[in-house]
């Protein structure tokens, strides 16, 4: 699989069979959420590492835009602070963004942004009560993920009118939402495994959040378990199973520390000849 993926420093591209890696943007770190919307890729930036001495309150992070070859061709800047973004995703022509410090959700139509504050609006500073940071659609419902710092739940508003319809207990500290075989899953990060509703469970070890799949081949983001103040400087893997679960491979990141997003890369999409030799590598790749 060509694989899209957001660390801590860098955006970048993975062969998941031998190994190859390439850096498609690196400097405002973290990086978090990947999307497409028509013939672009949209990749959250948050301008701020884990590390860094800005404080979460002023950061203020943006959404990159790349083109077909994988070059940045824009950004898009709200007019209120993206504060601690997570996952981003597309749908009915509107990016829907997570903000977690504001426990909130930035909707963008193409012409004008939104906030929309699921749970309410919270009182105070720090205001991240659910640490909102994953989405998937139905079609007539958002499920919207709250990490709850702890026992975290599935929630499940309508589109139409955004009232709450329903809610789900899933994992501790989770990540990612996606359906497969009947049921909905999850990451339970702080658990090391992926939760399923009817009871499928798979231990990870680590921190898994951000998972990709194509026809045969699942991949999951496993960052290492650290105090925050290092977290930027750990190696993360990438672990690589067949369509029913059974580990392949792992290749590991040296130095990028956090695994936040993977996305498979788009048909269409591609890094041209002369441009991947400006940065490669081979990752560290463990069969």
């Amino acid at each position: 699989m060509q694989l899209l993926l957001t660390t801590s420093h860098s955006f970048l591209l993975l062969n998941t069979i031998n190994g190859e890696l390439h850096l498609l943007h690196r400097g405002r770190g973290l990086y978090y959420g990947i999307a497409r919307h028509g013939d672009k890729l949209y990749v959250a930036a948050r301008n701020r590492l884990v590390s860094s001495n800005v404080a979460q309150k002023d950061e203020h992070g943006e959404i990159l835009i790349f083109d077909r070859a994988l070059q940045p061709c824009g950004t898009l800047d709200a007019p209120f602070p993206l504060r601690d973004l997570h996952e981003i995703a597309w749908h009915d022509g509107k990016l829907w963004v997570t903000c977690s410090f504001d426990n909130m959700i930035a909707i963008f139509d193409g012409e004008h942004w939104e906030r929309w504050y699921p749970l309410g609006v919270s009182e105070g500073e720090p205001s991240d009560v659910n640490h909102f940071n994953s989405f998937m659609f139905d079609p007539d419902r958002i499920w919207i993920l709250a990490h709850n710092h702890g026992d975290s739940e599935l929630l499940a508003y309508t589109l139409a009118t955004r009232e709450l319809a329903q809610r789900m207990a899933m994992g501790r500290c989770g990540h990612n939402i996606w359906r497969e075989n009947g049921q909905i899953l999850s990451c339970s990060s702080l658990e090391g495994k992926l939760l399923g509703e009817h009871g499928l469970s798979i231990e990870t070890g680590g921190f898994p959040r951000g998972v990709a799949f194509d026809s045969d081949t699942r991949c999951v983001g496993i960052s290492e378990l650290a105090e925050r103040d290092i977290r930027d400087l750990t190696t993360g893997k990438v672990m690589v199973f067949d369509k029913n679960w059974k580990l392949r491979n792992e290749i590991s990141l040296p130095g990028e520390g956090l695994i936040l997003d993977l996305m498979p890369l788009p048909q269409g999409f591609g890094v041209s000849g002369e441009k991947k030799s400006a940065w490669s590598k081979l990752a560290g790749f463990f069969r």
